[in-house]
Protein backbone atom coordinates (compact mmCIF):
# COMPACT_ATOMS: atom_id res chain seq x y z
CA UNK A 1 0.00 0.00 0.00
CA UNK A 2 1.49 3.33 -0.83
CA UNK A 3 0.90 6.04 1.38
CA UNK A 4 -0.04 9.88 0.39
CA UNK A 5 2.91 11.99 0.58
CA UNK A 6 2.59 14.82 2.70
CA UNK A 7 4.22 18.03 0.98
CA UNK A 8 6.09 19.56 4.36
CA UNK A 9 5.97 23.67 3.81
CA UNK A 10 7.55 26.25 6.74
CA UNK A 11 4.24 26.32 8.24
CA UNK A 12 3.98 22.49 9.32
CA UNK A 13 7.31 23.36 11.32
CA UNK A 14 6.52 26.76 13.18
CA UNK A 15 4.45 26.67 16.10
CA UNK A 16 1.14 27.81 16.87
CA UNK A 17 1.04 31.37 18.37
CA UNK A 18 -1.32 30.73 21.08
CA UNK A 19 1.20 28.24 22.11
CA UNK A 20 4.38 30.20 21.71
CA UNK A 21 2.88 32.72 23.50
CA UNK A 22 1.37 30.06 26.15
CA UNK A 23 5.05 29.04 26.25
CA UNK A 24 7.20 32.23 26.46
CA UNK A 25 4.61 33.11 29.52
CA UNK A 26 4.73 30.10 31.35
CA UNK A 27 8.89 30.66 30.98
CA UNK A 28 9.02 34.50 31.85
CA UNK A 29 6.86 33.78 34.70
CA UNK A 30 9.18 30.60 36.27
CA UNK A 31 12.03 32.75 35.35
CA UNK A 32 10.01 36.04 37.40
CA UNK A 33 9.83 33.80 40.42
CA UNK A 34 13.71 32.52 40.47
CA UNK A 35 14.83 36.05 40.17
CA UNK A 36 12.35 37.22 43.14
CA UNK A 37 12.44 34.24 45.66
CA UNK A 38 16.13 32.14 44.48
CA UNK A 39 17.80 35.82 43.40
CA UNK A 40 21.21 34.86 45.19
CA UNK A 41 21.60 31.58 43.77
CA UNK A 42 19.95 33.07 40.11
CA UNK A 43 22.57 35.79 40.31
CA UNK A 44 25.47 32.72 40.73
CA UNK A 45 24.04 31.21 37.71
CA UNK A 46 24.78 34.07 35.59
CA UNK A 47 27.88 34.39 36.80
CA UNK A 48 28.37 36.98 39.35
CA UNK A 49 31.36 36.80 41.33
CA UNK A 50 30.02 39.01 44.59
CA UNK A 51 26.66 38.80 45.14
CA UNK A 52 25.86 42.31 46.93
CA UNK A 53 22.16 43.91 48.20
CA UNK A 54 22.41 45.77 45.23
CA UNK A 55 22.65 42.86 42.75
CA UNK A 56 19.49 41.28 44.73
CA UNK A 57 17.27 44.51 44.34
CA UNK A 58 18.25 44.72 40.51
CA UNK A 59 17.64 41.52 40.37
CA UNK A 60 14.54 41.41 42.03
CA UNK A 61 12.94 44.25 40.08
CA UNK A 62 13.43 42.87 36.86
CA UNK A 63 11.94 39.71 38.25
CA UNK A 64 8.77 41.67 38.75
CA UNK A 65 9.12 43.65 35.03
CA UNK A 66 9.70 40.47 33.64
CA UNK A 67 7.10 38.23 35.59
CA UNK A 68 4.39 41.25 34.50
CA UNK A 69 5.48 40.97 30.40
CA UNK A 70 4.67 37.10 31.27
CA UNK A 71 1.60 37.56 32.32
CA UNK A 72 0.55 39.84 30.02
CA UNK A 73 1.33 37.28 27.56
CA UNK A 74 -0.51 34.26 29.16
CA UNK A 75 -3.41 36.79 29.47
CA UNK A 76 -3.59 38.01 26.20
CA UNK A 77 -2.48 34.44 23.95
CA UNK A 78 -5.60 33.81 22.55
CA UNK A 79 -6.69 37.55 21.73
CA UNK A 80 -7.37 37.96 17.94
CA UNK A 81 -5.06 40.65 16.39
CA UNK A 82 -5.46 44.44 17.38
CA UNK A 83 -3.01 47.30 18.00
CA UNK A 84 -2.80 46.40 21.62
CA UNK A 85 -2.07 42.86 20.93
CA UNK A 86 0.65 43.53 18.14
CA UNK A 87 2.04 46.25 21.15
CA UNK A 88 2.29 43.78 23.04
CA UNK A 89 4.46 41.32 21.24
CA UNK A 90 6.47 44.16 19.69
CA UNK A 91 7.35 45.07 23.40
CA UNK A 92 8.28 41.17 24.53
CA UNK A 93 10.47 41.26 21.04
CA UNK A 94 11.52 44.83 21.64
CA UNK A 95 12.86 43.75 25.31
CA UNK A 96 14.14 40.21 24.51
CA UNK A 97 16.33 41.31 21.63
CA UNK A 98 17.73 44.38 23.35
CA UNK A 99 18.43 42.45 26.32
CA UNK A 100 20.59 40.55 24.75
CA UNK A 101 22.57 42.69 22.90
CA UNK A 102 23.18 44.52 26.32
CA UNK A 103 24.01 41.42 27.33
CA UNK A 104 26.53 40.40 25.07
CA UNK A 105 27.98 43.96 25.50
CA UNK A 106 28.79 44.03 28.77
CA UNK A 107 30.42 40.23 28.41
CA UNK A 108 32.29 41.49 25.18
CA UNK A 109 33.35 45.09 25.79
CA UNK A 110 33.02 45.79 29.18
CA UNK A 111 34.10 42.26 30.60
CA UNK A 112 30.90 41.61 32.95
CA UNK A 113 31.85 37.90 34.33
CA UNK A 114 29.51 35.05 32.75
CA UNK A 115 28.65 31.73 32.49
CA UNK A 116 27.40 28.72 30.44
CA UNK A 117 24.33 29.46 31.72
CA UNK A 118 24.22 32.40 30.45
CA UNK A 119 25.37 31.36 27.41
CA UNK A 120 22.67 28.84 26.94
CA UNK A 121 19.85 31.22 28.43
CA UNK A 122 21.01 34.17 25.66
CA UNK A 123 20.90 31.59 23.19
CA UNK A 124 16.70 30.65 24.35
CA UNK A 125 15.82 34.11 24.54
CA UNK A 126 17.86 34.99 21.24
CA UNK A 127 15.00 31.91 19.92
CA UNK A 128 11.59 33.76 21.98
CA UNK A 129 12.83 37.37 20.78
CA UNK A 130 13.16 36.01 17.23
CA UNK A 131 9.59 34.44 17.89
CA UNK A 132 8.12 37.49 18.91
CA UNK A 133 9.17 39.18 16.00
CA UNK A 134 8.17 36.59 13.50
CA UNK A 135 4.63 36.73 14.81
CA UNK A 136 4.60 40.40 15.57
CA UNK A 137 5.34 40.95 11.50
CA UNK A 138 2.71 37.71 10.82
CA UNK A 139 0.52 40.08 12.84
CA UNK A 140 1.27 43.57 11.09
CA UNK A 141 0.60 41.80 7.65
CA UNK A 142 -2.87 40.34 8.68
CA UNK A 143 -3.83 43.96 9.58
CA UNK A 144 -2.26 45.60 6.93
CA UNK A 145 -4.37 42.82 4.30
CA UNK A 146 -7.98 44.36 5.79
Amino acid sequence: MILPQRRITLNHLIMNRSYFLLFAGIYAVFLAATMLFLTESSLLNYGVPRVDVDHIAIMQFLGIANGALGLMTLLNRNQPNSYPFRTLLLAQAGSILAGIVAGVYHVLVLHVPFSTFFVADSLFRLALGLGFAYYYTQATREAAAL
